[in-house]
């Protein structure tokens, strides 16, 4: 692939390679297949490993799962990381067979529905998956507590009693909670530091007060992650020396107005004032310098590719991917490598070792008595 058009097969349509013309940046291993087949291909000792769990923006739809990015580290406990948590991102995380018993860390950039609507689903269905250990999650205060993100795990908690009162008795129960970390959304801070691994988060400008953005440092390797941000220096900053630079990036006015349907000045608006436009995400990637660049958070389709890849070209010249979902990067010293992910859809979860931090287990609960007659048992 030399340059993305409006003709390039996309990966909904069956392609297997990633929407870049750079797919290495430096020196892979020869042994490395085209395709990332998870089971049979893992993270490598003292690498980074990320994959683009959900590509798209807040419509979710079949070809692209909303805001979402797993980051995997060959460190001997092999953790994982999710940053964002979109609608559909877990279906794609699924199918790549790693222990849904270590779903435990989530860092969200913001509390936008689109970046957090499969926190339910975490949080509850993966604990009756297999998963013992309550979710950690890292986010933003606000400028008033109820706009921060204890206040919504608070009350994500209490809008799911129903669900957290049918899972007594249940091995599960201890695993169906959140334990909350917020973070300074108005200062670059040290947020994690676990078993080698460093995730820093720094304030970036989305809408409001409180979004951020994260960068993730192992063995001497980095990543940065945007959220939604415009472009801003303290993002800039934080990617100085950064491997790889996934950086939210929507459409040019232009052609949002003709696909959304919404007048040219409000589509103005949302790419310009709200999000980044290709133009000038070529602008951070230039100023950023990574080894690998990534255009995220794209409504990716044939009318979007050609011109937001052509439009990013005019202010940056280096590596570049458009993410898709299952669009992955091995980084390693040696090589940024980027590939597609080929999951199997009909996987179940695999239950690996647990820990069980969470409380002990409530007695199951007594039927109600008209059961007992409305019940069929034959």
């Amino acid at each position: 692939m030399t340059e993305i058009t409006q003709l390039t097969e996309l990966a909904y349509e069956g392609s297997a390679h990633p929407l870049t013309p750079t797919p290495t940046v430096g020196h892979a291993a020869a042994s490395m297949a085209e395709t990332v087949h998870p089971v049979s291909d893992r993270v490598a000792d003292g690498a980074i490993r990320v994959t683009i769990l959900g590509s798209g923006d807040p419509f979710t739809k079949k070809a692209q799962a909303s805001a979402s990015v797993l980051m995997e580290v060959g460190n001997p406990q092999r953790d994982f990381f999710f940053f964002d948590l979109g609608s559909g991102s877990l279906a794609n995380f699924n199918g790549l067979q790693l222990p849904v018993t270590a779903t435990t860390k989530v860092f969200l950039t913001h509390l936008h529905a689109d970046h957090v609507g499969d926190m339910p689903t975490l949080v509850w269905s993966l604990a009756k998956a297999g998963r013992r250990d309550p979710v950690e999650v890292w986010g933003p205060g606000g400028d008033r507590p109820e706009l921060g993100t204890r206040s919504y795990a608070t009350q994500l908690q209490a809008a799911h009693a129903w669900d957290m009162a049918s899972l007594n008795g249940h091995p599960g129960q201890s695993g169906a909670r959140m334990e909350v970390n917020e973070v300074p959304f108005d200062s670059t801070s040290t947020v994690y530091e676990r078993n080698g691994v460093q995730i820093s988060s720094f304030p970036v400008i989305h809408i409001l007060n409180g979004s951020v953005g994260y960068r993730l440092d192992f063995n001497g390797l980095s990543v940065v992650f945007s959220g939604d941000t415009r472009p801003c220096r303290p993002l800039v900053d934080a990617a100085d020396g950064v491997d790889l630079l996934i950086h939210e990036t929507f459409p040019s006015a232009g052609i949002y107005a003709q696909k959304a349907n919404v007048p040219l000045a409000f589509a103005e608006q949302i790419v310009n004032g709200v999000h980044t436009s290709p133009a000038a995400a070529g602008g951070v990637f230039k100023r950023a310098g990574a080894r690998m660049s990534v255009m995220w958070h794209l409504a990716v389709d044939h009318e979007t590719v050609g011109p937001v890849y052509a439009e990013m070209r005019t202010r940056y010249d280096g590596p570049v991917t458009i993410a898709q979902d299952l669009t992955t990067f091995d980084i390693t010293a040696d090589a940024v490598t980027t590939r597609q992910t080929v999951i199997d859809p009909y996987a179940w979860p695999v239950v690996g070792p647990t820990v069980t931090t969470g409380p002990p287990m409530n007695p199951p609960n007594e039927p109600p008595a008209w059961w007992a007659e409305a019940l069929i048992t034959d």
